[in-house]
């Protein structure tokens, strides 16, 4: 669970409301015989500015540095990464199995797709533990595992839920387990591909 501050977000919406419309006031009004009609008026011009603005700040724009951490508490997570995953199949005598990762994430949602030799696999739910107090920082997920037909008839299709840890807000390596509805488990280690 993320702590948002939503003092500060109210703060931020109602101030960007405020301004938008005072600076459409100034620009558009003579000072000195003020048209209460054409005030009015600047109300759903303002609206309509602030709702582009909050649709390109959830797709796009929280990702810049500045919104960090006083607004945005998750980091940006998006891209490639590359990784491995060690599992306690046959008693963990497999050799770890590379992995390449593709993350999606908005303001609002996140999505982990992971590709194998054998299988590939989406997350279903995703999101993120960040508690400062307790110095975690995780991103958890529930996920859909699809091996490929040639190799189901010893890995067959499972749900399984993966819990990763990193920290700060310019993360490049992420640590974690994984559980599986076959009743294994495993580590996952993760890096951010160097194109990504």
């Amino acid at each position: 669970m993320i702590n948002h501050n939503i003092r500060v977000f109210a703060f931020v919406i109602l101030g960007l409301a405020f301004g938008t419309y005072i600076a459409i006031f100034v620009l558009t009004q003579d000072l000195s015989s003020i048209d209460f009609t054409k005030a009015i008026s600047h109300i759903s011009t303002t609206i309509s500015i602030n709702i582009i603005f909050w649709l390109l700040f959830i797709k796009w724009l929280w990702k810049l540095k500045l919104f960090y951490p006083w607004l945005v508490q998750v980091p940006n997570l998006s891209g490639k990464w590359e990784g491995t995953i060690k599992s306690n199949w046959r008693d963990g005598a497999q050799d770890p199995i590379p992995m390449k990762i593709t993350i999606e994430q908005t303001f609002l949602n996140i999505q982990v797709k992971i590709k194998t030799k054998e299988s590939s696999s989406f997350s279903l739910i995703a999101s993120f533990n960040i508690d400062k107090d307790r110095g975690q920082q995780q991103l958890f997920y529930s996920y859909l595992n699809t091996p490929k037909p040639g190799v189901r008839e010893r890995s067959e299709i499972h749900y399984g839920s993966v819990l990763l840890s990193f920290e700060g807000f310019d993360v490049d390596e992420m640590d974690g387990e994984y559980w599986t509805s076959r009743e294994t488990t495993g580590e996952m280690h993760l890096k951010r591909a160097k194109d990504s």
